[in-house]
């Protein structure tokens, strides 16, 4: 793949893209495309979502677009990502007894559930229906049934 040396004509909507915390797909695109252009701006966002993305295959797509544009931090390559969510058992409880509250719900009613999910911590809904992929609605099963 051939690097361009410049900035993107667009890189305030792929800054906006990466900083994007709903929708792993949408950072996805974002590192796809700023790994076209070398500059300073595309390197510091890359460094950015390499060191603390919590979707590792954002993380690593970006660790790898870094690397190869020869990116360090203070001198040092990148640390190479490790598979890390972040969230605790007690984040997760107090997130799903913050949507029951906010539902009013008694049993569970996955697609509300799910809504508020969203709305309550976009990041965590994101970062969870990524990690679970076909899986998710069962681990929102679980999940509710052992924190709420």
């Amino acid at each position: 793949m051939k690097i361009i040396k410049e900035e993107p004509a667009n890189i305030e909507e792929l800054k906006i893209k990466a900083n994007t915390k709903d929708d792993w797909k949408v950072r996805m695109e974002a590192v796809k495309e700023l790994a076209k252009y070398d500059c300073q701006k595309s390197r510091y966002i890359l460094t950015k979502l390499a060191t603390s993305d919590r979707v590792f295959a954002v993380k690593e797509a970006a660790f790898y677009a870094a690397r190869f544009m020869g990116v360090t931090e203070k001198g040092e390559q990148l640390p190479t990502p490790r598979k890390k969510i972040g969230y605790t058992k007690k984040a997760y409880a107090k997130i799903f007894n913050r949507v029951k509250r906010d539902t009013q719900m008694e049993e569970l009613d996955l697609a509300v559930f799910k809504k508020q999910f969203q709305v309550v911590s976009p990041e965590m809904y994101d970062v969870m229906q990524y990690e679970k992929q076909e899986d998710f609605d069962a681990w929102i099963a679980d999940s509710y049934a052992e924190f709420c």
